[in-house]
């Protein structure tokens, strides 16, 4: 559920407590949350995000949620319809439990092998390892690595669910197509039962909105007035992940934009699977320290949000919270809430949903710079700007090291970004606002290749 938000981004950032702070979400929260269906005994509501959704199967009749417009007339559309052959879309992140319970009769069974079932996962694998955390998870629904793992031994619950499903019923003509790049050389355990690939269905219907609309051409707003920046960095976390509180504390005391409203949990700085901050090299840790400190002490640190006080992480429990989301608060200016951040600033850090993980992927938040023409640093999977390239979007490597990307070594690749945030910080603003101008060709391609890739299918 990390990138839902009905695909209309706020450009929120998302989260997962670590399992030292909540390692099982009780039925009693999640009997709280309005509008979502929980229960085993065949009652449906129109609540679209939790649910598994099926199209096109001869024995299946379609859910009344699934007659959402999200799914009619964004995804399936998205994806041609599949060409009206069987297909599922699951909206959520781990096993499906509604996809536990199918059993397809001997009949409907030689059809389906016979045009084939393609299942769409719109949100990231709940991905882990069988040699380290046998069949739990490293944060409460999925796991991060140090970024040594042997591909044989890498799983996902939705791949499980979805193998178990397969053979349960005999089938044979299975695809997946999942958010997550290069799955179908980091999950070579599933190529016996289904073919897993990338295709991801929320990049193609991301919608940008709480953005101005000006037009590409207006120079007024985001052209002129974006080159007078006063400050270096842009960082925005709404809801709680590892690498967006060290990333918030390295950029807390320097010449930055930071939005982050989280109290640290020290423990679990000091026990990750790829980091642990008594080990960080002294050039580092003394400032992540110091960084930490001033969000205890001065935060919460809101630029999007309005929160008079740290929240707890522990009690802000993800995926059911939605406590930063309900605490947006909207500009009194005619523009956005975000944009006067942007104006004043020359890069934006991008925290994205996921970091210490094999499989790249990105979302909207991405987007987000690239809209407002600024140049970025990426924080997310090893090998997410070499997905982007492929895209079509450009990066920065003409200005600064971008060799972070391939570094798979989940700690190192901090440190590396690290050491890139500090090159930046060592220009003064002129200097800046001079690779500023010289960036522009591509800030201007990947503006308006953001914006001829909305909806481009339709």
């Amino acid at each position: 559920m990390q990138r839902l938000r009905k695909l209309q981004t706020k450009f929120a950032s998302s989260t997962s407590p670590n399992k030292y702070c909540m390692k099982h979400l009780s039925q009693e929260i999640l009997e709280g949350r309005e509008g979502v269906d929980i229960s085993t005994d065949g009652k449906d509501d129109l609540w679209i995000w939790d649910k598994l959704h099926w199209f096109y199967f001869p024995d299946l009749a379609e859910r009344p949620a699934s007659q959402d417009e999200q799914l009619k007339e964004r995804i399936l559309p998205s994806v041609n319809y599949n060409d009206y052959k069987p297909t599922y879309v699951y909206m959520y992140n781990g096993r499906m439990s509604e996809l536990e319970s199918i059993n397809h009769t001997p009949e409907i069974v030689e059809q389906l092998n016979e045009t084939g079932v393609t299942f769409y996962l719109n949100e990231p694998m709940c991905i882990y390892n069988t040699l380290k955390t046998g069949m739990g998870h490293t944060l409460v629904f999925y796991s991060e690595f140090t970024g040594k793992e042997n591909p044989d031994y890498m799983r996902s619950d939705e791949l499980d669910c979805i193998r178990d499903y397969i053979t349960r019923n005999n089938l044979t003509n299975v695809k997946v197509k999942t958010c997550d790049y290069n799955s179908e050389n980091i999950f070579p355990y599933y190529k016996k039962w289904m073919t897993v690939t990338c295709e991801d269905t929320f990049i193609k219907n991301a919608v940008l909105v709480n953005v101005h609309d000006d037009s590409y051409e207006n120079e007024d707003i985001l052209g002129i007035a974006s080159k007078n920046f006063t400050k270096k960095f842009i960082n925005l976390n709404w809801r709680w992940t590892p690498h967006r509180n060290l990333i918030a504390a390295f950029l807390a005391n320097s010449d930055a934009t930071v939005s982050f409203v989280f109290k640290t949990n020290i423990s679990i700085l000091q026990t990750l699977p790829w980091f642990d901050i008594r080990k960080c090299p002294k050039k580092y840790k003394t400032r992540l320290y110091e960084g930490l400190d001033t969000i205890d002490n001065e935060g919460p640190l809101n630029v999007d949000v309005n929160f008079e006080e740290l929240l707890d992480i522990e009690k802000t429990p993800y995926p059911v919270n939605t406590t930063v989301d309900d605490h947006f608060d909207p500009s009194e200016d005619q523009i956005t809430p975000i944009e006067k951040y942007y104006k004043d600033i020359f890069c934006d850090v991008v925290t994205e949903s996921r970091f210490a993980q094999p499989t790249p992927n990105y979302s909207e938040k991405v987007h987000q710079p690239m809209w407002y023409r600024k140049p970025f640093i990426l924080m997310a999977p090893p090998g997410t700007l070499k997905y982007l390239h492929e895209q079509g979007y450009k990066t920065f490597s003409d200005f600064w090291d971008e060799s972070y990307d391939d570094c798979t070594n989940h700690e190192e690749r901090l440190y590396k970004i690290f050491e890139v945030i500090k090159y930046i910080e060592s220009k003064t603003i002129t200097e800046l606002r001079d690779i500023y101008k010289d960036m522009r060709p591509i800030l201007d391609h990947n503006r308006k290749h953001v914006q001829d890739s909305i909806y481009k299918w339709r």
